[in-house]
């Protein structure tokens, strides 16, 4: 079987590509796993922006809304506050 140390350097060359092969094939892996879990990290992290986006969209929307009514609401208020000042000084004139 080995009849010249050539033939165990050939032995041993081809245990060694054996072996290089297999820790390039399990490294490929393992950084394949990593590549899907960083994708499913982006994805997640994509959808709480989003959802974030979406919270702050419909907070604006609420607060234009009311931004809206505020000034009819303080004329009102405005009004009502001079009624009882003017009731307050009739009352005093009397």
């Amino acid at each position: 079987m080995l009849n010249t140390s050539q033939d165990l350097f050939w032995l041993v060359l081809s245990f060694v590509v054996f072996w290089v092969g297999i820790t390039i094939g399990w490294s490929g892996i393992y950084v394949a796993l990593m590549l899907r879990d960083i994708k499913k990290v982006t994805g997640s992290f994509r959808k709480k922006m989003e959802m974030i986006d979406n919270i702050l969209d419909t907070i604006k929307k609420k607060v234009e809304a009311t931004a809206s009514y505020l000034p009819p609401l303080l004329d009102g208020v405005g009004k009502i506050v001079e009624h009882f000042q003017e009731k307050k000084e009739s009352k005093k004139k009397k």
